[in-house]
């Protein structure tokens, strides 16, 4: 063979070797892409499965749901409650060691004056508070009671650890009103005495400042208060109350506290009132009902913009049932233009809550927002 042949059949060789490599990168590459898609198409898919699905018409818009791995209850877990520095004047009492609680000292403790009262314990050594809402409560959180049984339970080795410290707290404001000097004044004073019983110390608090800062926070909520109301408008006079309460209860609300409301997960997300404000109940409901109105009251729901849109559907389907119109608070026909303002000045209160630390839904809305 001459050395010309031997070169071509080298070169045809290593050709053919090429040929079977480049093959073999090629399927593998192919095989790569098929079984796992690119970046940006896992990208696309993660938020198709996290964002809300739009609602289709006559369907009930579901929440949006995050997948979590593993599963976490952190978002059905209902905080802890705590005293609120930003929206309650709070006085903090040192205790020492050793502290007796009777049932009388329990009672005065209780006596504190103010509307909207709180008292918390928290132990020695704990980051956590507990809420003490009445004399049995303080008498088994503090070790201090009436009867030999619970005595002897005090002297077990599972009693709760000694107090570390007490906070009395009294909520700054309300829909009502602020609260005046002349309250944290009185209610200053009478933690001054529970203190002076208990031996505890404690630092006082500027009446004039706290005076100054509840008038803030009442004026900040009251620039934020925001109600959304749909009118159930009869075209042929005011509806039939057994009527309006079967339909209600069709789709789920349920009469309760004055008014027909509608639930989940335990929190309120509206509610159907009558038009003057007055309570609704089985006796109310005999009669006709003119112009009830279904509510939301935005500071007080954990989703408002979420809440709207379920509330529109619901009124629309009780408008059917019931041969409505549904008009707004001016009794104009409601539109989509309307409609989309609305959402817009949803949308913005909700977002202004939240730039002042009020969290809609939250504990500290709902104790802010309540007359």
């Amino acid at each position: 063979m001459s050395s010309l042949q031997t070169v071509l059949l080298i070169a045809g060789v290593v050709l053919v070797l090429a040929v079977l490599i480049y093959n073999a990168i090629q399927m593998r590459a192919v095989k790569s892409r098929l079984a796992a898609p690119s970046r940006k198409e896992t990208a696309r898919e993660t938020a198709r499965e996290s964002a809300p699905t739009p609602p289709r018409p006559n369907e009930t818009p579901r929440e949006p749901t995050l997948r979590v791995d593993p599963p976490s209850t952190t978002a059905t877990t209902a905080p802890r409650e705590a005293p609120d520095f930003m929206a309650e004047a709070v006085l903090t009492l040192q205790l020492p060691d050793t502290v007796n609680i009777v049932p009388e000292l329990a009672q005065q403790m209780l006596k504190t004056p103010g509307k909207r009262v709180r008292l918390f314990w928290q132990p020695q050594g704990s980051a956590n508070w507990t809420l003490l809402q009445n004399t049995a409560n303080i008498l088994a959180f503090l070790g201090g009671s009436a009867s030999e049984e619970s005595a002897a339970a005090r002297r077990d080795e599972t009693r709760p650890p000694p107090v570390h410290s007490l906070a009395f707290c009294l909520q700054l404001a309300d829909r009502a009103q602020a609260v005046t000097p002349e309250q944290l004044d009185a209610f200053q004073k009478h933690v001054e005495g529970v203190a002076s019983l208990l031996s505890a110390s404690y630092t006082p608090f500027d009446v004039a400042l706290e005076a100054e800062r509840a008038k803030a926070l009442d004026k900040a909520c009251a620039q934020l208060d925001l109600q959304i109301g749909l009118t159930l408008h009869g075209k042929v006079g005011p509806l039939p109350g057994q009527q309006l309460l079967q339909a209600a209860q069709k789709l789920g609300l349920v009469l309760e506290k004055g008014a027909l409301r509608y639930q989940r997960d335990g929190h309120e997300m509206f509610r159907i009132e009558t038009h003057d404000g007055s309570p609704l109940s089985e006796e109310r409901l005999r009669k006709a009902i003119q112009d009830p109105v279904l509510l939301l009251d935005v500071p007080q729901v954990r989703r408002p913009e979420q809440s709207f849109d379920e509330m529109l559907k619901l009124a629309t389907q009780l408008a059917q049932a019931l041969s409505a119109q549904l008009v707004d608070d001016r009794h104009r026909p409601v539109n989509e233009q309307g409609l989309a303002l609305i959402r817009t000045e949803i949308g913005k209160a909700t977002q202004a809550l939240r730039d002042i630390g009020i969290d809609p839904g939250s504990p500290r809305a709902l104790r802010l927002f309540t007359a």
